[in-house]
């Protein structure tokens, strides 16, 4: 398997190198080398260049169409990924697999997707995931505050200030910090000390948010395992339970959330699940040659 067919994609700039392996036998899903490829195909410098690398499986239980694996830059498997799980429903969309609908299983839930409206001659789509119910944190409190967390960091400072966090768990992890002004923050500076935090042991995403009115917000996001990314999907969910939490968002209401790579809508749907809806676009198809560990390790040496 050194030469991989692969179809690059992303969603608001937020790009994945997926592979079809809907065909893929057990015995070829289990000896893949995933961090490994992932790292690679993620170099912008000796590869594809993306944000990380999405295996595109058939589904391995009866409730769902497919089944998708996510790994981030640096080879570290993620357990949601809103953008690519849009992306994925555009596949298998356009290439005949499923009809409008479709449900992806990820990590430990099932995505129900929705095409709202499809460009095929353009290989882009508009399409709508159901994320599903944030994680209780705060077991005592009510309603939204549920989903919350309040953390200090005592050793991060910023404006001569330790970092007050709000952290939202999306299934993944996000630390929030609210901003007066996004373009002055040192995001490649605070972004890795926050995602590495003895706070977080399992690192975290950190999404710096600026709240410009009644439901919309500026985001940029220290993504783990890939750095800043033009969009992250779980950070504008987290982002908008956020705040329809603390009341800086109108409750019920859809919040649009702008990321430097483009606009994504979160909706509020019954029993606090959350909708994630946005585009989700091909960039280009090709082969690329995945190096084998004896020829990397001599790599080293010219």
């Amino acid at each position: 398997m050194n030469i991989l067919p692969f179809i690059k994609m992303h969603g608001c700039g937020n790009a994945y190198v997926f592979v079809d392996a809907m065909a893929w036998s057990v015995t070829q899903a289990s000896t893949f080398d995933y961090a490994g490829v992932a790292r690679q195909v993620s170099d912008r410098h000796r590869s594809i260049g993306s944000d990380g690398f999405v295996l595109m499986l058939a589904s391995d239980r009866s409730d769902a169409d497919a089944r998708m694996r996510m790994f981030n830059a640096d080879g570290s498997e993620g357990i949601l990924c809103g953008n690519a799980l849009r992306c994925m429903a555009l596949w298998l969309h356009q290439s005949g697999r499923c009809e409008t609908r479709c449900r992806i299983a990820m990590h430990d839930r099932i995505i129900d997707a929705e095409v709202l409206r499809s460009e095929p001659h353009r290989k882009r789509a508009i399409v709508r995931v159901v994320i599903g119910t944030p994680v209780i944190v705060s077991p005592a409190a009510t309603g939204l505050q549920r989903y919350l967390r309040h953390v200090t960091l005592p050793d991060v400072w910023l404006h001569g200030q330790p970092l007050q966090l709000i952290t939202v768990m999306m299934g993944n992890s996000h630390a929030i910090l609210l901003v007066q002004d996004l373009e002055t923050v040192p995001v490649d500076t605070l972004g890795p000390q926050v995602e590495r935090h003895p706070e977080f042991p399992q690192r975290t995403n950190v999404e710096f948010v600026q709240i410009t009115n009644a439901n919309r917000a500026l985001v940029r996001v220290w993504e783990r395992g890939s750095g800043e990314t033009q969009a992250c999907g779980s950070g504008a969910c987290a982002t908008a339970v956020m705040g329809w939490a603390t009341g800086l968002f109108e409750p019920n209401a859809p919040v649009q959330i702008w990321m430097p790579g483009g606009d994504l809508s979160v909706h509020l749907l019954t029993n606090n699940v959350v909708a994630l809806e946005g585009p989700a676009e091909e960039a280009c198809r090709g082969e690329v040659q995945i190096l084998l560990p004896e020829l990397d390790s001599a790599r080293e040496f010219c």
